[in-house]
């Protein structure tokens, strides 16, 4: 069952699932910009590697809503603030960057290249390469790429306003190394911190020590206090506190 909800095979799972969308889009009685909405402009090049990609993250409409309930719930603040500069480490398809950009603040994007790519048949020019460029370049956003997993990040202290790393941070290895990630957010940060786990997949449950080291760093966040920051808020997210929010104090 799980399965099916996650590709949307069974028809009548994914208009559930759609529904459910629906519903969070509409919390506030106001969609996201239309202006958004449109599909992302690719060339031959893109669409072949958006066939490769999860599905449900090919749909420009679809990342801007799911951003959109994601920015009403856990950053209201920054849907009326005046501009600010905004970092999203693992920006994948950047629906997020996209949307806060569209309100005014300054983004930045970071990605991993495992590979490199040339420019044109005919230069020489070799670009780091990433799994989502192709969309992140159809709507220019600026980017960052590097490792991650390794800090320090090529970023100075207290450069943005905001830090934001959503779904992503489980990429970075076992639970046990992510708290220098969180230490290294704090750094770049000037007011604000958001985090937003996945909770644990059961592979990963088996004899590695995940699930208790997931809950060990779940606390540790509901606790956190120094470098400045103290947690401020904690969210539900899939029946879960997956969501929390450091501010300098």
């Amino acid at each position: 069952m799980l399965q099916d909800i996650q590709n949307y095979d069974d028809p009548e799972i994914g208009k559930l699932v759609r529904q459910r969308h629906q519903r969070s889009k509409l919390l506030f009685d106001k969609g996201p910009p239309e202006a958004l909405l449109g599909d992302y402009e690719l060339s031959l090049e893109g669409l072949a590697r958006s066939a490769l990609m999860q599905q449900r993250f090919t749909s420009r409409r679809e990342n801007i809503e799911r951003c959109w309930t994601q920015a009403q719930l856990y950053l209201p603040e920054l849907l009326t603030a005046p501009p600010q500069d905004v970092l999203e480490i693992s920006t994948g398809h950047g629906a997020m960057l996209e949307l806060l950009r569209h309100y005014g603040h300054n983004v930045m994007g970071t990605d991993y290249a495992r590979t490199v790519w040339s420019s044109g048949a005919f230069s020489d020019a070799v670009k780091p390469d990433w799994p989502y460029r192709h969309v992140v370049e159809s709507i220019d956003l600026p980017m960052t790429v590097f490792d991650g997993r390794l800090v320090p990040y090529p970023f100075a202290n207290d450069s943005y306003d905001v830090v934001m790393c959503l779904q992503a941070i489980d990429h970075f290895g076992h639970p046990d190394d992510w708290m220098p990630l969180i230490d290294e957010y704090c750094r770049i940060s000037r007011k604000t911190v958001l985090v937003l786990l996945t909770p644990p997949a059961t592979p990963r449950r088996i004899g590695s020590g995940y699930e208790a080291a997931f809950r060990d760093f779940q606390l540790g966040l509901s606790r956190f206090r120094r470098s400045g920051f103290v947690c401020t808020g904690v969210f539900l997210h899939q029946e879960q506190p997956l969501g929390f929010k450091l501010s300098n104090k």
